[in-house]
């Protein structure tokens, strides 16, 4: 189960500013499950990092796909980094 200070974490690592829950909205709206959307409510992201309402079930799956691509995607340019 995804909770705060997990949401949170994943956050700062996805977007590494203090605007990550602004960052974090737009990245779930455009994965909403009720279809595509230019951003989801920054307030309504907040309130999660804050305990102060539920998170859905399907952001921390969509999370945890995220932080794997972006894993993914670090590892290919360190490589390319590494033999240039």
């Amino acid at each position: 189960m995804l909770t705060p200070d997990l949401l949170r974490r994943a956050g700062e690592t996805l977007f590494g500013d203090e605007e990550w829950r602004h960052a974090l909205a737009r990245l779930l709206g455009e994965h909403h499950p009720d279809g595509p959307r230019d951003t989801m409510d920054p307030r309504r992201v907040a309130r999660w990092a804050q305990g102060q309402r539920e998170i859905p079930p399907w952001v921390g799956p969509l999370l945890a796909r995220l932080l794997r691509e972006r894993a993914a995607d670090a590892s290919e340019i360190a490589r390319d980094i590494e033999t240039t």
